[in-house]
């Protein structure tokens, strides 16, 4: 295995097991563990292993592993923190706009798709901003449906 397949597979390993919340901790981390590794090194390593940040529910945010999210595929409660990121909603045509509090967008959107809401075909997350298409043969509305129905907690935000 070469140098950086033992440094990925590090990373990821870290990310599993701790609580990593900053480039910085992750950094340091693989230094002590004697991985020679630049901060814009580290940085492309998180991108390729698709890394998120997500909300951790103490108002700090922690780093996760795609799959991570993927394996947490559960009923979600109406009182779901993340969810309060969610600030608003925009629909023109077949693309709409959600617009969260910054670091929100990546959790809110992996909700979205986990649930498989019909009307919408996929997400696409920013920093504070969700781009989503709707589904032919769906209308906005059909969409605002569908997401009060999953998460009913939003209605103030969806009408």
């Amino acid at each position: 295995m070469d140098s950086k397949s033992l440094r990925l597979t590090e990373i990821k390993k870290i990310i599993q097991n701790e609580q990593v919340t900053s480039q910085e901790s992750l950094l340091k981390t693989l230094v002590s563990k004697e991985f020679h590794v630049t901060q814009a090194t580290l940085s492309r390593d998180l991108k390729l292993l698709k890394v998120a940040k997500m909300p951790d529910g103490s108002g700090s945010y922690r780093y996760i592993l795609p799959n991570a999210i993927a394996n947490t595929q559960r009923p979600i409660s109406a009182d779901r923190r993340p969810l309060d990121g969610f600030l608003s909603i925009e629909i023109n045509e077949n693309v709409g706009v959600i617009h969260t509090l910054p670091a929100y967008s990546h959790t809110i959107s992996s909700e979205i798709d986990a649930q498989g809401i019909n009307p919408i075909a996929g997400t696409i997350a920013g920093e504070d901003t969700i781009i989503f298409i709707i589904r032919a043969g769906y209308t906005g509305n059909d969409v605002k449906e569908a997401l009060l129905k999953e998460f009913p907690n939003l209605i103030d935000k969806l009408l």
